[in-house]
């Protein structure tokens, strides 16, 4: 009992730091999520992603940069930053032409769109839903299954760890800093995934354990 309270504490001052980290800096939210512009070159040829990458850092220096390739020929490249001035695009242009000998001009080559701020509750809610029939359904599976264990136990040990995981998760990424981008929900999902599945071996155990005393008497 005493180590579960040294657990369950730890894990409240985990919750509690993350709190305070979102409320003071809020979350750490990949350039993609911000107010950004998306930059899209018409190379006219093929082109490796790391040798524009190599560019656009050149260009942009420090900033968060995105590469990579659209278009069914692979000869358009959108480069995602928070910002570019005008400076800053006859630079790339200037530096692609070299690299691959063209003279294509800014107005022509590149066009600049305005990529507004996405709120990350327009990520996570479409996945709400789903996430409780989901939570529903094994906990109605569960407690048919498990009838020899304690339904409060069982209908627990489902929510609750699953919800302790997930704060788990999230609160780590805000407290560390982990840029939230468009793979932090598969993630989340992967570790929803994972903990339901030791949840239900720790109950087959558990039901299995029942069975062989209750053969024994």
């Amino acid at each position: 009992m005493k180590k579960d309270k040294i657990i369950y504490a730890v894990l409240a001052l985990i919750a509690i730091g993350a709190i305070i980290v979102i409320a003071v800096m809020g979350l750490n939210e990949n350039t993609s999520f911000l107010k950004h512009k998306q930059l899209q070159i018409n190379i006219g040829k093929s082109f490796e992603n790391e040798d524009i990458k190599q560019i656009a850092k050149e260009v942009f220096e420090n900033e968060e940069i995105i590469v990579q390739k659209v278009e069914l020929y692979e000869e358009i490249v959108a480069i995602t930053v928070k910002d570019a001035t005008d400076e800053q695009l006859e630079q790339l242009n200037t530096k692609i032409n070299e690299k691959y000998g063209l003279e294509n001009t800014v107005k022509d080559s590149i066009t600049v769109y305005e990529i507004p701020k996405i709120k990350i509750s327009q990520v996570i809610t479409p996945y709400i839903l789903p996430t409780i029939i989901s939570l529903a359904i094994m906990v109605i599976y569960a407690l048919l299954r498990y009838r020899r264990i304690a339904p409060l136990e069982v209908i627990g040990k489902i929510l609750g760890l699953n919800i302790v995981a997930e704060v788990l998760f999230y609160s780590i990424i805000a407290i560390i800093r982990i840029p939230f981008n468009n793979a932090i929900i598969p993630a989340s999902l992967a570790v929803y995934a994972m903990v339901s599945i030791l949840v239900f071996n720790n109950l087959e155990s558990k039901r299995n354990r029942i069975i062989e005393t209750e053969n024994k008497k």
